[in-house]
């Protein structure tokens, strides 16, 4: 499980292949004397990124077709659980005050995370959005497994009536 989840934001992921230069942004390919492997370390914080970077489908009764979204491999889950993040969809949506706002996002991503307790990625998961001035939040989102803390820190704002992330 963990090989498949190696996004690392700050890897360039450029490498040599039979003797081409590629890049595959997010990928770091170790060379060790068994041969080559893929960077693992982070592998938690990753698929936290990979998840919260997907945006789920979309709750609306009548989207437009380019306001779907979701994650093709949706279509194979018997579970009901939904793949990528509700963080969009609920940052799409109009608020009459600002804090309804921050609350509704972070219940979105409070439910994209515990996809990692049950699944048993992770022990335990929290997510803790905070208001600040200036239609400004922050969110702290801290999986633990076996006793290791992984925390992953959002920003966002909201302007001109859309969430941008950073």
């Amino acid at each position: 499980m963990r090989a498949f989840w190696t996004t690392r934001p700050e890897a360039c992921g450029e490498y040599v292949m039979c003797g081409q230069s590629c890049n595959i942004p997010g990928l770091e390919y170790v060379e060790a004397p068994e041969g080559r492997t893929i960077q693992t370390e982070g592998w938690l914080q990753s698929l936290i990124l990979n998840i919260l970077n997907t945006r789920a489908r979309t709750d609306l009764a009548c989207p437009t077709p380019a306001a779907t979204f979701g994650h093709w491999s949706e279509s194979y889950r018997d579970d009901g659980m939904h793949i990528g993040s509700r963080l969009w969809n609920a940052a799409a949506k109009t608020y009459t005050r600002v804090g309804d706002a921050v609350k509704a996002i972070e219940t979105a991503v409070k439910s994209d995370m515990a996809k990692l307790v049950i699944m048993k990625v992770a022990d335990d998961v929290e997510v803790v959005a905070t208001y600040h001035r200036y239609n400004r939040v922050d969110i702290e989102i801290t999986a633990s497994v076996r006793q290791n803390r992984h925390v992953i820190n959002l920003s966002g704002s909201l302007l001109s009536g859309t969430w941008t992330w950073h």
